[in-house]
């Protein structure tokens, strides 16, 4: 992570004018502060109102019930047909946190983001990370 670090701020400091090492201290607060923020990924799942409703929903919890507590997410996004029948909805997950996805045809499944990318993972594994 050091590495990306240090390229990100040499990125910045080139971009900079002045005296080096003042843009260099300048730009590796900044390249820090960036590499601190939780990443977020946009993803699409497709949309078919015959199929059931898509959904994206963040594993909060257990709970005494359904086993899992969930909070919907709200879609960043909907490029849908014109007739609404068909397109796909773009939902905004975040790094480090486990999601189950609705999505007609498919059906229900579990993912999480891990550097970035979206990765499936089993619902024992879910059951198993949460306290």
């Amino acid at each position: 992570m050091q590495k990306k670090v240090m390229k990100r701020a040499v990125e910045l400091a080139r971009k900079m004018e002045g005296d080096w090492v003042a843009r260099m201290a300048l730009a590796l607060r900044q390249a820090w502060k960036e590499a601190k923020q939780p990443k977020s990924v946009v993803y699409d799942v497709r949309h078919q109102p015959s199929g059931g409703r898509e959904w994206v929903a963040e594993i909060v919890g257990r709970h005494p019930k359904y086993k899992l507590d969930r909070k919907f997410e709200t879609p960043v996004e909907r490029r849908w047909s014109s007739s609404g029948k068909t397109g796909r909805t773009y939902f905004e997950l975040q790094e480090g946190r486990i999601y189950e996805i609705n999505e007609p045809y498919r059906g229900r499944y579990f993912v999480k983001v891990e550097n970035g990318e979206v990765v499936g993972i089993t619902a024992d594994a879910v059951l198993g990370s949460i306290a």
